[in-house]
């Protein structure tokens, strides 16, 4: 994060009294060490659900801890300002996204991990264990209080979109069990809009609209789910294809 202190303002240089000399030097030495801006890479980073942790310092050197083993390094930017870490097999290609909240590592080639700020992943092993209690948990209303927690733990973490959704998803469920159905159905479109290819959604959206009677919309969200791949949508389609075919023909 580059920081810009609101008193880094130039002023003209002029006469200074010298009563005020030293309160002056002062001020040229602050003013000196904000044009000193941090590295945005400075800090701890983590990938959410492993122990993996790199530490950038402002003297390009770094350290990646596995567990409990570390490995010391160094980082570096070329002409371009592309990002490069050595940690002693050669140089691994690495990219911090535009918001500065992301950094991928490209591992050799063949993986690319994703990293977050070491505070930001743990928000995301937190949701992940408390989505898993409301998973596990019989209770809608306590399922319910749980995915919200998760929801707002995961809202501004941008990777984390395909969590968010299912986490919407499964508190969609839960509302439509507690007869909530209008809150179901815009959890379940939340969940749509985080992730477009969520087939399981478009599914629960399908059912729940064909309970109301609501037939368009049902036979449209069963045929997204289907075309996603999605099994009792499929299923749906077929069964409503053979209802179609066994109706009785009109006699001429």
């Amino acid at each position: 994060m580059q920081l810009h202190h609101p008193s880094c303002k130039l002023s003209p240089f002029g006469n200074v009294p010298v009563t005020k000399f030293i309160i002056s030097c002062s001020l040229v030495l602050f003013l000196s060490s904000c044009a000193e801006r941090e590295d945005p890479l400075e800090g701890s980073w983590k990938i959410p659900g492993k122990e993996v942790i790199l530490e950038f310092r402002n003297d390009g050197s770094l350290s990646r801890s596995i567990a409990s083993k570390t490995t010391t390094g160094t980082y570096r930017r070329d002409g371009e300002g592309n990002l490069f870490l050595d940690l002693g097999k050669g140089e691994l290609r690495a990219e911090l996204s535009g918001s500065g909240k992301e950094l991928t590592l490209n591992d050799n080639g063949n993986t690319r991990l994703l990293f977050l700020r070491k505070q930001t992943a743990a928000r995301v092993d937190s949701a992940q264990a408390i989505f898993n209690m409301g998973f596990d948990i019989r209770d809608c209303d306590s399922s319910i209080s749980l995915y919200s927690t998760v929801i707002s733990l995961l809202k501004a973490i941008p990777s984390e979109k395909g969590h968010l959704a299912r986490a919407y998803n499964n508190r969609g469920i839960c509302k439509e069990k507690n007869g909530n159905l209008e809150a179901a159905v815009a959890d379940y479109g939340k969940a749509i809009a985080l992730d477009p290819d969520l087939d399981i959604a478009y599914g629960n959206r399908a059912w729940l609209y064909e309970s109301v009677g609501m037939k368009d919309k049902a036979a449209s969200d069963y045929r997204k789910a289907a075309e996603l791949g999605y099994r009792p949508a499929i299923y749906w389609i077929e069964q409503q294809k053979k209802l179609e075919e066994e109706k009785p023909g009109t006699e001429e």
